[in-house]
């Protein structure tokens, strides 16, 4: 089975996503529901379009959840409440689709630093995702986007000590927004990153650009891998799908994870 995912992210462009991962073998990640324009519109119709679509499709599928200002841990009730429905509602659309995996955002807000909101963040999505992983059968990836550590992460996956609870490690994230170089991300984290975002900036926005492009070093991403052992799925988010085909291109040419000789020894 293959470890490369491509993200359509348009419906407008989900029939050209879906012939080139069925022409490469390929998985697909879907965000056409992570959005609240899709989600507050006709998505029942939508959905029912895509699984049409997907009938005969013999890759793996993923979901990429709402994430915007979604904060399962604020003190207000009231925001609580929209972000469970929000989650519960792309959670329902994952079952529907057999998704193997769906991806969520942390929203851990680095700004505030008082002790009293880490243990808050904590508390409240260690009971949040307690709760959602009894109701629904899926691995749920939480994906770095501000934290400055991955120190929290670590907190929370041993709180929450479920099997369906592991890591989106989103590479463009750490290379624009963390404090902790990459191998301290694989260190901690280990083999709870099982899935990854891909896309390159250059430290200064969150751009998705093209792995070459930016600054990160994507040799040493790879040797990272290989040396904690892990076996991440590998998800293209960089936009369009000329820039999938380039970043694959890239990747295959530098020889970087899957397309190494670890990924080979592990099925790729």
């Amino acid at each position: 089975m293959s470890k490369i995912y491509i993200q359509p992210v348009q419906e407008d462009t989900f029939d050209k996503f879906l012939s080139y991962a069925k022409e490469n073998d390929f998985n697909m990640e879907i965000a056409l529901f992570a959005f609240s324009d899709v989600l507050d519109s006709n998505w029942n119709d939508i959905l029912k379009n895509i699984e049409d679509k997907l009938q005969g499709f013999k890759g793996e599928i993923s979901l990429h959840g709402a994430f915007m200002e979604l904060v399962v841990h604020s003190r207000d009730k009231k925001i609580r409440e929209v972000a469970k429905s929000r989650i519960y509602q792309n959670l329902e659309i994952a079952e529907t689709l057999n998704a193997k995996y769906i991806v969520f955002h942390g929203n851990f807000n680095p700004l505030i630093r008082q002790k009293s909101y880490i243990e808050n963040w904590v508390e409240r999505n260690t009971s949040f995702w307690s709760d959602a992983l009894d109701k629904f059968d899926i691995v749920v990836v939480l994906e770095n986007l501000w934290e400055p550590t991955p120190a929290i992460f670590r907190e929370l996956l041993d709180n929450v000590n479920h099997n369906r609870l592991k890591v989106c490690f989103d590479t463009g994230h750490v290379n624009l927004f963390s404090k902790s170089p990459f191998e301290e991300w694989f260190n901690v984290l280990g083999d709870d990153i099982v899935y990854m975002h891909i896309n390159d900036n250059k430290g200064d926005f969150d751009s998705e650009l093209v792995p070459g492009e930016g600054s990160i070093d994507w040799k040493s991403i790879s040797e990272l891998i290989e040396k904690y052992k892990i076996a991440p799925e590998i998800i293209f988010e960089v936009g369009t799908l000329e820039k999938v085909g380039k970043s694959i291109r890239y990747f295959k040419r530098n020889k970087i994870y899957p397309f190494n000789g670890y990924g080979k020894k592990i099925g790729q």
